[in-house]
């Protein structure tokens, strides 16, 4: 939607659009059950990768880009090695992530008849100790943009500063902030907890909340609404993800919906990260709302469609152009006005 001086919301100057597009976080060591029926209380094989929403995120960049970063805090133990040495064979730049005493935390995958179940082992772990001294304050103000969820908020308060001294920093020179709320109902009960989460909504350049995370921020149920009551929070660029539905997408000129891919879901771990991912990269390289949105919708469903995510499902940019030319799910444009109206366009 313009504003008062009739310029549009989403002009974004890209501050150093050749710097690191860099994710904040913890990275984890994800097992999954090799046959995808196995339950965690029953023997049998399992599959060690790398993983964290983050760290996800970072290496789904890497295969699009050439600037992915990461940073965060690993231990001396091996499996922190294990994930470190997947992390740079992926193309990450993982220069600033540093050291500490502690293990790195572990997530265990199961799958149930009604979703996943995870049963993670990351108390005090030591990507959770990652703090405010940790951060290179040069390495933040030579981004083109930063990336976090707001899981990390509510996972240490080292952590949750951390976060909150790169979107300082961030902002104060210019850097895009790109946010995941990420929400864990269970630890969203309490009015800090909720404040935190509007925090980072109200700070950020670009969100995409899951059209159910984004109902439960506004306590609202049309996606319109949502839209415009999102948009009045900050973001320039909101997209919410529907699972297989596809996603909506706006830059507050106009609304992009485009339909689910239709592809065989095998494991939507990191659908969303990867969706996230082309999300930056796209508004990063002043693509179209229209091209945005075909794309991450085509990450997106191409990560689902292989087990794991890192070093595993994750997407190359030559992977989604293809899907994308081949496209026949429909999109549909409607655009904002001033007064809050909307006018249906065709694509």
């Amino acid at each position: 939607m313009p504003d008062s001086n009739g310029k549009d919301v989403n002009d974004m100057n890209i501050k150093n659009p050749n710097g690191k597009i860099v994710s904040i976080g913890e990275l984890l060591v994800e097992f999954i059950p090799v046959e995808p029926r196995l339950r965690l209380y029953e023997e049998g094989s399992i599959l060690k990768t790398a993983s964290g929403s983050s760290g996800i995120f970072a290496c789904a960049n890497a295969k699009i880009c050439d600037r992915a970063a990461f940073i965060g805090k690993i231990g001396p133990d091996p499996l922190s090695r294990f994930v470190y040495q997947i992390m740079e064979r992926e193309g990450v730049d993982i220069s600033r992530v540093v050291t500490g005493e502690g293990q790195i935390g572990l997530a265990f995958l199961e799958n149930l008849e009604n979703g996943r179940n995870f049963e993670y082992y990351r108390s005090n772990s030591v990507g959770s100790k990652f703090g405010p001294d940790d951060i290179d304050e040069d390495y933040i103000r030579n981004a083109s943009a930063i990336h976090y969820s707001g899981m990390l908020l509510e996972l240490s308060e080292s952590m949750r500063e951390a976060c909150r001294k790169c979107v300082r920093i961030a902002r104060e020179a210019g850097v895009m902030v790109s946010f995941d709320p990420n929400i864990r109902k269970e630890v969203m009960k309490s009015d800090d907890a909720r404040k935190r989460l509007y925090e980072g909504i109200e700070t950020a350049d670009i969100i995409a909340p899951t059209l159910e995370e984004a109902r439960f921020i506004t306590g609202l149920e049309d996606e319109k609404e949502i839209l415009k009551e999102l948009h009045r929070r900050g973001p320039k660029v909101i997209a919410l993800t529907r699972d297989k539905d596809g996603a909506v997408l706006s830059d507050g000129t106009k609304i992009v919906s485009a339909a689910g891919t239709g592809v065989h879901a095998v494991d939507p771990t990191g659908a969303g990260d990867t969706f996230a991912s082309m999300l930056v990269y796209g508004v990063q390289e002043g693509w179209s709302l229209e091209k945005t949105a075909i794309f991450c919708n085509c990450a997106g469903g191409l990560a689902v469609t292989k087990q794991g995510s890192i070093g595993r499902a994750l997407p190359t940019l030559e992977e989604v152009e293809k899907m994308a030319a081949e496209a026949s799910f429909e999109v549909n444009v409607e655009r904002w006005f001033q007064n809050g109206g909307r006018k249906e366009a065709g694509l």
